[in-house]
């Protein structure tokens, strides 16, 4: 195998950039350089997408994207650290003094701003949960491993140790958030990390542990005594409205107390945030600029003491008291809202909201629009997780057709073409993408040869109205690909509960999750073949290929 040399790379993405002085901001997720120039001008595309490392471009508003790969993007992105902050005439290499985008455009119109500021909100989202994507992998993989193995080895060893892992990384996950949040916010990411810790802090009642139908809240200084006789008259009621028994309910499975500080408006519930997204997002934006404030107004002899103190004590009372109580009711909102949104566009032999949202995914992905649902898809499993002590998700399914269909367009090529590399290149990008990352086949070969995208689209939106008919989820977040089957469920026994509450009518309800998304994965890539076979043996498809083709021949000439 060839061996890379990165700094060379390097060295010429930073020439095709414009040079050094021309980058405003680079950073890089889990497949894409991402990055900001002062003057889009000086931008060299076709010299960046002849680089044999460059998958492919693509814009979004102002930042620019060239598509590397994962296990590539993270070892040339450190190579271009190197070669930025290398001793040289213009000095080390940072974007501290960058000119401040402004908010509002007075010379766009209102719907260009709007769209504007709309994107700049996604970009940001992207840049705090995308470093977090491995964590929320780890995290979710565990748990799902742990469900799967709970269905063959009921309270294994091993299973606990799955459940330990995948509890502790996800209920930390507002520790996760704000750091990120913090550091993209221009904020310090430890105090970030700080307030994140102390809405998961051990003192407070864990969120996991609120899905009781009644909890009960008292003075942190009322006897012990007091709560439990309150407690016990509240689940003799409980038992007798609705005629059940002891020996059905533990008074712990019905009950449950949290302590409180002050009381009427100043009340606070000292009640846990643990796996929340949008609490920790709204804290967080009141403490960077809490933090900012103190850091212009205090003196610099007392600003290391002062300023992480009065923000972290300040930005705390606010968070028990007001600001996180309505983020969680924002999350929860939201949570129940795309939830209805997908349970009333899909019924029993109906999967249009399936079909829809799948069709429609590939273009997100090309965009960069599909990391928004990253924080969507864990408040989603969170708030299902307090109802029915089980996560539920349909967002991971949809990726996953999505991510087969573009495989499986990306591999017919090789039926299409006799050039070796291009074979190979078909073929690896078709492995990645059954493997849950889809950039090189759809940037290096599907975006290219449109025929394949639109079968790509085609195939993803039929095997999106099989989910969406059988409202299939899955139970974690982690790989939206073959491996991704362990996030599923493969019992009704959960599924059907979910059912029931939500009153769904699924078609195949009597199948299991894993069974109905493994179904819609295989109709994703039987359909995508077909559409895709059809397309490049029309006219169009004739014509695209002999674009291909060209375009092939003329980047080996430079």
């Amino acid at each position: 195998m060839k061996k890379v040399n990165w700094n060379t790379d390097a060295s010429q993405i930073i020439k095709f950039l414009g040079g050094k002085e021309n980058i405003k901001d680079i950073f890089h997720c889990a497949t894409r350089l991402r990055f900001y120039l002062k003057d889009q001008s000086l931008l060299e595309v076709e010299n960046l997408k002849a680089l044999s490392i460059v998958k492919g471009y693509n814009k979004a508003n102002d930042e620019n994207q060239l598509i590397i790969g994962t296990g590539v993007v993270d070892k040339i992105f450190k190579a271009i650290q190197q070669e930025l902050n290398s001793n040289s005439d213009t000095g080390t290499f940072s974007t501290e003094n960058a000119k401040k985008e402004r908010m509002w455009k007075k010379e766009l119109s209102f719907r260009s701003n709007s769209l504007m500021i709309s994107k700049r909100g996604l970009s940001s989202f992207a840049a705090i949960f995308v470093p977090l994507v491995p964590v929320f992998i780890a995290g979710g993989m565990s748990l799902a491993l742990n469900s799967l193995l709970q269905q063959i080895y009921p309270n294994s060893g091993m299973g606990k140790i799955l459940d330990i892992i995948g509890g502790a990384i996800l209920g930390s996950l507002p520790a996760f958030v704000g750091y990120t949040a913090a550091k993209k916010w221009g904020g310090n990411p430890f105090l970030g990390l700080a307030m994140g810790l102390i809405l998961v802090a051990p003192a407070l009642l864990n969120s996991y542990a609120t899905s009781q139908p009644i909890l009960l809240g008292f003075d942190i200084n009322t006897p012990t005594g007091e709560i439990q006789s309150a407690a016990e008259q509240a689940y003799k009621q409980w038992l007798a409205t609705n005629n059940a028994t002891e020996q059905e309910f533990k008074m712990s499975e019905i009950v449950g107390t949290y302590s409180t500080l002050f009381s009427g408006f100043w009340k606070i519930k000292l009640i846990g945030y643990q796996a929340q997204i949008v609490p920790v997002l709204l804290v967080l934006a009141i403490s960077v600029n809490v933090e900012k404030i103190l850091r212009k107004i205090t003196p610099d002899v007392l600003a290391i003491i002062v300023v992480p103190l009065v923000t972290v004590i300040l930005t705390t009372w606010l968070a028990f008291w007001a600001i996180g109580p309505l983020g969680q009711l924002i999350g929860q909102g939201f949570a129940k809202g795309i939830t209805a949104i997908f349970k009333y566009t899909n019924y029993t032999g109906i999967g249009f909201g399936g079909m829809i949202f799948a069709g429609f995914y590939p273009l997100l992905v090309i965009t960069g629009l599909h990391q928004g649902f990253l924080p969507i898809e864990a408040q989603l499993l969170m708030d299902s997780k307090l109802q029915f002590a089980h996560s539920f998700s349909f967002i991971t399914p949809v990726a996953c057709v999505s991510n087969i269909a573009q495989g499986t367009a990306c591999l017919m090529l090789i039926f299409f073409i006799k050039n070796k590399e291009e074979k190979s290149k078909s073929i690896s990008g078709s492995f990645g993408a059954n493997l849950g990352i889809t950039e090189p086949a759809m940037f290096g070969i599907n975006l290219q040869l449109k025929p394949l995208l639109v079968g790509a689209i085609i195939g993803s939106a039929i095997g999106g109205y099989w989910l969406g008919m059988t409202h299939t989820v899955a139970n974690s977040l982690g790989s939206a690909s073959w491996i991704g089957l362990v996030q599923f469920d493969w019992t009704t026994e959960h599924i059907q509960k979910y059912f029931a509450t939500n009153n769904i009518h699924a078609t195949f309800a009597n199948l299991a999750p894993g069974i109905n998304v493994t179904i819609a994965m295989i109709i994703s890539m039987i359909t995508t073949a077909v559409s895709s076979y059809l397309l490049l043996k029309s006219k169009w498809g004739k014509y695209s290929l002999e674009q291909y083709k060209n375009q092939i021949s003329e980047s080996k000439s430079i």
